[in-house]
């Protein structure tokens, strides 16, 4: 018989007893608790959630899942839908493959397809399925959690898209681009960077952007890179990429990344060579205005300083005709009378650079004249070897011989300048088109010319010597050398002719003239110069005689010798005080003595009115200019004669008598 427990026994089973039901309670409560999460879980999950059985019949859903499907509620679809697998697409198929996967290997299905919507509708949905087993190992359900991704899968397509057609893009353009990660590895490299690089991307991609290119170690690609990388700024930089053969400008710009930079740059060749031109003729223009107002700075003072040496050289030529060689002053009164004719020649330089001072324009032969000139000049200057290499069918040229012989002369003297221990001149001529003259500071116009070369083996010139070289009173040589005329006025009478004239020179490689004058399709025989005659005595008449100037001092010379020629003489203080003058007298005036610069009344202005009071008025024009540009206007209207001031008694009675003789 079994032996009863002790009440202490029993107590203690009571305990363990108590023990076990709270314990069991404890674990049913977690239990409870657990499922009621999950449910609330299940219930309220953002993203749609279902249970259904293996064949596919649905045992629950979530709200997010009804409304993913298009149905008001669980509920709705728990009683509508009988068959999960029509809603992969309707294929019930795909559903089993599904099933026997995640059954053979126990492992949560991601899967992404089409799904059918209640109203038929398709979208594209993200199924992730597991298999949900009781204890013992049986299966209790199958759960699913399905996601709507059609919008995110259409926004990566587009991306995709996008990026394809960037890509594309990027490589159709013409322009340069790659990119490099932080250690300057290529990860990107274009088409035109193949192109305009010179090497194919298979050669540079995954390799340092300076492995590839070694020749850019050290040069300012190196320098921006690095600050592109480390600095983090956006730079752009202009530069020449001499990766032979493909020498060029780039323009580059640079753009930092998060782990490197992306490179883009265009070739800018043509461009720099646009700017190069504009600046070209920029520095024409301002070369052509600068001339051109240095040209009327010269003209003017040239009149100028005629009309003091008018006065100079007419009070001398007066002194001398009342006196004979024996007289104590005579010999002076000629020197000063010698040296304001040379300063008439001064005077004649500036005028030449001023582009007025062409006298007589007549056809000639420039090869004649280049031969005289030369030979008389190789006389003087043995040290010189001449060479002439002139063409035997060169066209004719219109010019004033003195003017060009002027020109002549002033450059034979540079070149004699130039080799002091002697040397070599060539003298060249051939006929050319203004195709020809291409790429000359100038723009010549369309035309036949005859081109003219004179260079010398001399000493040469730098850049800036050559840009001064035409300015007036510049020169190279000791002060008091020279007057720096010399060839500012061959600029001004080869421009005046209608011509060009540059100059091309190295230092210690020696110098080059070109000048090139408008040509005429025809030869002409060789002729023989003529010099200008003065009259050897005075010549004197009783007429009278309207001097007309706005200068007091040029009035009261005049005045002196028109008197010590026998003349009466009337004056007229400017243009419109002469026309009052002559309205007055007209009958009694035999000649009007007239300035062509006047500020009250152009001389021009005062000829063509005294013309329409007297069509048959005498008129001889006076002015420190030449005969070229208003002068010959007024002369080709029906003046009778023109003399140019400084002139002395003889030369202006020679033009009086010349006049009222005819």
């Amino acid at each position: 018989m079994a032996k009863k427990p002790t009440y202490e026994e029993l107590e203690q089973r009571c305990k363990k007893l108590e023990k076990e039901v709270l314990e069991r309670q404890r674990a049913e409560g977690m239990v409870r608790d657990s499922e009621a999460k999950y449910r609330d879980l299940f219930e309220n999950a953002p993203i749609g959630m279902f249970q259904s059985t293996v064949e596919g019949k649905v045992l629950n859903v979530n709200k997010a899942y009804a409304q993913i499907f298009g149905y008001e509620s669980p509920a709705d679809v728990i009683a509508s839908v009988t068959d999960t697998a029509k809603q992969v697409d309707a294929q019930p198929e795909l559903w089993k493959k599904l099933v026997d996967t995640i059954l053979k290997q126990e492992r949560l299905l991601n899967f992404e397809n089409h799904y059918v919507r209640r109203d038929g509708t398709v979208f594209i949905g993200n199924l992730h399925l597991r298999v949900a087993r009781n204890n013992d190992g049986s299966i209790r359900y199958l759960e699913g959690f399905v996601e709507d991704i059609t919008e995110r899968k259409r926004a990566k397509e587009s991306l995709e898209q996008s990026n394809i057609a960037m890509l594309d893009m990027v490589e159709s353009i013409g322009d340069g681009f790659f990119s490099l990660d932080d250690q300057f590895v290529v990860t990107y490299f274009n088409r035109a960077a193949e192109r305009l690089l010179g090497r194919k991307s298979w050669e540079v991609l995954g390799h340092n952007f300076f492995e590839a290119f070694p020749e850019c170690i050290g040069s300012i690609f190196e320098d921006r890179f690095t600050a592109g990388v480390n600095e983090k700024i956006p730079l752009s930089f202009e530069t020449y990429f001499d990766v032979k053969p493909y020498e060029n400008w780039y323009e580059v710009r640079v753009y930092p990344q998060k782990n490197g930079i992306t490179v883009y740059f265009q070739v800018t060749t043509e461009r720099k060579r646009a700017e190069e031109e504009k600046k070209k003729l920029e520095a024409q223009l301002q070369q052509a205005q600068k001339m051109k107002a240095i040209g009327a700075l010269a003209g003017g003072i040239a009149n100028d300083f005629n009309n003091l040496l008018s006065v100079i050289e007419g009070n001398a030529s007066l002194m001398l005709f009342n006196i004979d060689a024996t007289h104590p002053h005579y010999e002076n009164l000629k020197s000063i009378e010698k040296q304001a004719q040379s300063g008439s020649k001064l005077s004649a330089q500036l005028l030449g650079y001023a582009g007025k001072g062409r006298y007589e324009v007549k056809l000639l032969n420039l090869n004649q004249l280049l031969e005289e000139t030369s030979e008389a000049f190789g006389r003087t200057r043995k040290e010189i070897t001449i060479h002439r290499e002139l063409a035997d069918d060169l066209f004719a040229i219109e010019a004033d011989r003195g003017q060009i012989e002027q020109v002549l002369s002033n450059l034979y003297v540079n070149a004699a300048h130039a080799m002091p221990g002697g040397g070599d001149l060539l003298l060249k001529t051939r006929n050319v088109t203004h195709k020809d003259m291409e790429g000359k500071l100038y723009d010549p116009k369309p035309g036949n010319y005859v081109m003219l070369t004179v260079a010398d083996t001399g000493a040469g010139m730098d850049e800036k010597t050559m840009e001064r070289i035409f300015e007036p009173f510049f020169t190279t040589k000791e002060t008091g050398g020279a007057t720096g005329l010399g060839l500012s006025s061959a600029y001004g009478i080869i421009e005046g002719h209608g011509g060009y004239i540059d100059v091309d020179s190295r230092k210690g490689h020696g110098t080059t003239f070109t000048i090139c004058l408008r040509a005429l399709e025809k030869k002409v025989a060789k002729t023989v110069a003529k010099e200008k005659k003065v009259p050897e005595e005075i010549l004197k008449g009783t007429e009278t005689v309207l001097v007309v100037d706005d200068e007091e001092m040029i009035l009261e010379v005049g005045e002196e010798m028109l008197d010590a020629m026998g003349y009466k003489v009337l004056l007229a203080r400017g243009g419109r005080e002469a026309v009052e003058i002559y309205k007055a007298n007209k009958n009694d005036i035999d000649l009007v003595i007239l300035d062509m610069i006047m500020p009250d009344m152009a001389g021009g202005e005062v000829y063509d009115t005294m013309k329409e009071i007297n069509p048959n008025i005498k008129v001889l024009l006076s002015t420190g200019y030449s005969i070229e540009g208003q002068a010959s206007e007024i002369l080709d209207r029906g003046c009778d004669g023109f003399i140019q001031k400084p002139f002395g008694v003889k030369e202006l009675s020679g033009k009086i008598r010349e006049i009222l003789d005819q």
